[in-house]
């Protein structure tokens, strides 16, 4: 894998950019921890020296020089590693003790830097802040301490953020590349499954990993759009091979009436019943494109949009009170088992339409005294919509074809219809998620479809 695409990589550069934040981050809270740390250490050693030199101004009132200088001496007798450094001069600039240097007596605070002693590290020198405080009679009393330890204590607090910084930005830039490089590697795969497909291997699948991340449920969705697309695919090719196979018997029928009726018609009536005859057949050929555009608008699911809350209950109730009179003239008889106040979301057209051509079916293909039952209630799955006859039934090998495109049992075709009334129902089940199957009735068939409530 090329380093330039790995670092162009969408994944790489969100990594580039959290390091980014981090350091900016860490930068911030290094400044403020150093400020806050010395700024405190400071004022911790100016209150010491200023307490200090309190005490001795008050030690020079009561006694003098001579009791200054012995509280400097049993402070210095007690001195340990860290202790203050003093000074005392007179009016003349003479040091009566220590040998800070000479300043402006001025009550205030002044840096000096001096030889060490003994505490820094080797070639650096010692950095005192000193405090000066005027005494009566001229003479002048300095009080100061190493602040130099403030400097290295925040070069410390610097050092270890540095340290921090450059451990977890390695360790950042590290996963950031091999983050990349997995995810560049599973892309590559996806890719090339794309290609593959664009060559012409529509079987080929994007691999799994079999984790639930991301790119797992991408690669999953783009199977499953990936097999929609065969489906629809294969789905054409088999339109196209039955539309050119259904309608060559209409055609080759309407074109030999057509021949027959030029050759033999001799009277009106006679012109008028073939123009009859061939009207049916091309109404007949015009409702079979008709239920092909219908299937294919109900396979695009832009009906979707047209759904709404239905009580399927009342639904399925006066579709059957619409078919009840027909049945009765064809001698048969149509029974309902009905649930109230059963309710799902989809589209009331398509919906009326599917169980219509269910009833139309199941009149159309049984005999005079068939019972027909029309049954609607919830089952644990969801709902189940079914339509059952007492009839002859269909084989069970022929069960998983009748949903098909111009599939007939009645291989002769010569019973009217077309075989797409039971794809209309297939599609517009998908449409609405519902679970369709055929079944035994033992005797007869039923046909059920089961909508989820939650869809």
């Amino acid at each position: 894998m090329r380093l330039g695409q790995l670092l162009k990589s969408a994944s790489f550069r969100l990594t580039a950019a959290y390091v980014g934040l981090f350091s900016v981050s860490v930068g911030i809270l290094a400044g403020l921890i150093y400020f806050l740390a010395t700024s405190g250490m400071q004022s911790e050693v100016r209150t010491r020296i200023a307490a200090d030199s309190t005490a001795l101004r008050e030690e020079y009132a009561r006694g003098g020089p001579p009791q200054l200088l012995q509280a400097i001496a049993e402070r210095q007798r007690g001195r340990l590693v860290g202790g203050l450094d003093y000074s005392l001069y007179n009016a003349s600039g003479k040091h009566l003790f220590g040998n800070l240097p000479v300043v402006p007596c001025k009550s205030g605070w002044v840096t000096f830097t001096g030889p060490p002693d003994g505490d820094e590290p080797e070639g650096e020198l010692e950095k005192l802040g000193v405090l000066v405080t005027p005494l009566a009679h001229g003479n002048c009393l300095l009080v100061g301490d190493d602040i130099g330890k403030v400097r290295k204590f925040g070069s410390l607090i610097l050092r270890s953020f540095g340290w921090v910084f450059l451990l977890t930005a390695t360790m950042a830039v590290a996963g950031g590349i091999f983050l990349s490089t997995r995810v560049l590697r599973r892309i590559e795969a996806i890719n090339r499954t794309a290609e593959a497909i664009i060559e012409g291997d529509i079987s080929r699948r994007i691999p799994r990993r079999g984790v639930p991340d991301d790119l797992d449920q991408l690669a999953a969705t783009l199977n499953r759009m990936l097999d929609r697309m065969t489906s629809l695919m294969e789905s054409l090719r088999h339109v196209s091979n039955d539309v050119a196979h259904d309608l060559r018997t209409p055609l080759g029928r309407l074109r030999r009436s057509l021949e027959e009726a030029g050759r033999t018609v001799s009277s009106p009536e006679e012109s008028r019943a073939a123009i009859d005859s061939a009207v049916m057949e091309v109404d007949g050929i015009l409702d079979t494109f008709g239920a092909i555009l219908r299937i294919a608008q109900i396979e695009s699911g832009s009906r979707r949009s047209n759904f709404c809350r239905l009580v399927l209950s009342e639904l399925v109730a006066d579709v059957c009170e619409t078919f009840a009179p027909s049945m009765e003239e064809a001698g048969k008889v149509l029974l309902t088992r009905i649930q109230p106040d059963l309710a799902i979301r989809g589209d009331r057209e398509l919906l009326v339409q599917s169980l219509a051509n269910l009833l139309e079916n199941a009149m159309a293909h049984t005999s005079a005294g068939t019972v027909v039952t029309v049954s609607l209630k919830r089952r644990p799955e969801g709902i189940e919509l079914s339509v059952a006859d007492n009839g002859h039934g269909v084989p069970e090998a022929q069960r998983e074809h009748i949903f098909k495109r111009f599939y007939r049992v009645e291989r002769s075709r010569t019973a009217a219809g077309n075989g797409l009334g039971l794809s209309i129902v297939a599609a517009v089940a998908e449409l609405h998620g519902a679970r369709l199957s055929a079944s035994d009735n033992d005797p007869g068939l039923k046909i059920g479809l089961v909508f989820s409530e939650a869809a």
